[in-house]
């Protein structure tokens, strides 16, 4: 902050020296003066980062100011002049318009940053720390976030009423984390204007709702928080993260997050910036405010605390997935450019709970320029490190998240319900969209799991495990059709041990039995009434199978089986 001061400080002298010849007026010390003042309620209010791209305008705009100032005072002399003296003396004593260099260097050296920060982006580029992977990830056991952002946002404003002296506040910005091992929304209470603030100087607490219990409600827990970022002048989170380091830039808005103590914190994510105004990703820096006293301390990601779940704020990864997307300033070809679809919860990516413990954001990728629906692949973003990871694969050539919300929003016409988070996730080898379909007030209704190659193949259910038992129906469904009319069909014999089963699945109305194998992708259907003793079938089994197999299909139906361990 003192730094950026200075530096229009500096400026500001330096054009009046040069334009008044070192000889300043009164009038001349008001102006600075005032100049003065404006330069601190600026660097103040705006905290720029100290580098060259966010100085060079107001140091522009300044000198201008200034320059334009002495060339009145200067023509005023010689008006005077002219009437005391009776002279018709056309001198341009005190005029000069040598001081206009100063902010005609400035514009130009903004220019050229501006060129340069749009055609330099292969440093942006090569600083994302990615890694390309064809398989995919995302299994039937990571769990998807029930609740959109909007539908927790909601039902935070309903329970609203908790609030003391509710009309003093507003719901603040959700972020996704988790509390005691468990997935949950959390959105501070946040001061409504500046007398709300001045009146109560403290936020009472913050709401907290499950990420993935639809059953859960909002409810308030009362946690006195004196920083926040609608609290003014020394209590400003953004003022005070910038006063701890000054040198990187605030990206996104910081995100209150709980601690294992239950004291909460203010996470800022800091990206440090070029002199041109490119945003670095090699050496995120994060910043952890105690809502309550102040004290603030920046980490490095690789040194973050372990109870941090968000080191990297939505609006970050957004950034980072356009970096990676487009690595050339200027391909009129597009090759190699890809852009993210942008249809996350959280400022286009959509929070992932793995079953790890971890956060990851996810979003997916599609063509430049094209109304194509076509997936090119999808990145996860650790939440903590930043380390993105682009995976192809299989997923390439499917639908992208804007086909896959089309054909959600199809389902059901009539009650008018819409998709929400939207993620691929590998169910028995198959890329699926999984789709959270929400009512017109944003209340959860059920998950629609869409196949990602065929959007006819779709399963629905209240819950996770009913979706995907239905899902799984639809795709035996769908491989004993193209078995049906595929030639190219083969037999295959297959032995191996049971890893999963169910008895009691239906396709069409119908009973039958669908199976997994240890170590083996393949979905194995069976129908019953031709073999009775498919519905005896037990974890561990030792089976020998022969299987109608269609090349590249992730589902088999089984002509004859043999259950080794059945005595």
């Amino acid at each position: 902050m003192i730094t950026s001061f200075l530096v229009l400080e500096i400026a500001m002298f330096a054009t009046f020296l040069w334009a008044k010849k070192l000889k300043l007026g009164k009038l001349d010390w008001l102006a600075a003066v005032g100049l003065t003042i404006l330069n601190g309620i600026f660097v103040y209010w705006w905290m720029p980062v100290p580098i060259l791209s966010q100085l060079v305008m107001p140091v522009a705009l300044e000198t201008t100011l200034i320059s334009i100032w002495t060339l009145l005072i200067g023509s005023a002399t010689v008006v005077i002049e002219k009437v005391t003296t009776k002279k018709n003396n056309r001198s341009t004593l005190n005029i000069s318009l040598w001081p206009f260099i100063i902010p005609l260097i400035a514009i130009s050296i903004s220019v050229v940053a501006g060129v340069s920060k749009s055609l330099t982006v292969r440093p942006m580029y090569h600083s994302v720390q990615a890694t390309k992977q064809k398989e995919a990830p995302l299994t039937k056991d990571d769990q998807p976030i029930a609740l959109s952002a909007q539908a927790a946002q909601n039902m935070m404003k309903k329970a609203f009423s908790q609030v003391p002296d509710s009309s003093m506040y507003e719901l603040g910005d959700l972020s996704a984390q988790y509390i005691k091992g468990k997935p949950y929304y959390v959105a501070p209470v946040e001061f409504n204007g500046f007398v709300s603030w001045f009146m109560n100087r403290e936020l009472p607490g913050y709401f907290v709702v499950s990420a993935t219990d639809i059953n859960d409600t909002a409810h308030f827990v009362k946690e006195k928080m004196a920083y926040s970022e609608t609290s003014w002048f020394s209590h400003s989170i953004a003022r005070k993260i910038y006063m701890a380091n000054p040198r990187y830039q605030q990206v996104g808005e910081p995100i209150l997050e709980v601690g294992n103590n239950g004291q909460t914190y203010w996470v800022q994510t800091l990206l440090s910036v070029r002199w041109a105004g490119q945003v670095m990703f090699d050496n995120i820096h994060v910043a952890i405010t105690n809502a309550n006293t102040g004290k603030t301390q920046v980490y490095k990601t690789k040194n973050l605390p372990k109870w941090v779940d968000v080191g990297v704020s939505p609006e970050a990864a957004t950034l980072m997935n356009r970096t990676y997307g487009n690595p050339y300033a200027f391909n009129f070809r597009h090759k190699n450019q890809i852009k993210p679809t942008e249809n996350g919860s959280e400022s286009g990516v959509t929070p992932m709970f793995n079953v790890n413990g971890s956060l990851a954001y996810f979003d997916d990728f599609t063509t430049v320029r094209s109304n194509a629906d076509s997936d090119k692949g999808y990145s996860l973003i650790d939440t903590r490190t930043g380390q993105l990871r682009f995976y192809t694969g299989k997923n390439v050539g499917i639908m992208d998240s804007e086909g896959a919300m089309k054909v959600a929003k199809q389902l059901h016409p009539q009650n008018k319900w819409h998709g929400s988070n939207p993620v691929i996730m590998n169910i028995d080898g198959t890329p699926t969209w999984v789709v959270s379909m929400m009512d017109n007030n944003e209340r959860f209704r059920e998950y629609a799991y869409i196949k990602g190659a065929d959007q006819n193949v779709i399963g629905e259910g209240a819950n996770a495990s009913d979706a995907l038992a239905s899902y799984r129906n639809a795709l035996a469904g769908s491989a004993q059709s193209a078995a049906a009319s595929d030639q190219k069909v083969k037999i295959k014999k297959i032995n191996g041990k049971i890893g999963r089963v169910n008895t009691n699945a239906t396709l069409n109305n119908k009973q039958v039995v669908v199976f997994k194998l240890v170590d083996d992708d393949t979905l194995y259907t069976l129908d019953p009434s031709q073999k009775q003793d498919a519905l005896l079938l037990q974890v561990n089994d030792q089976v020998e199978l022969k299987v109608k197999a269609i090349s590249g299909a992730s589902v088999a139906n089984v002509v004859s089986l043999t259950n080794k361990s059945l005595k």
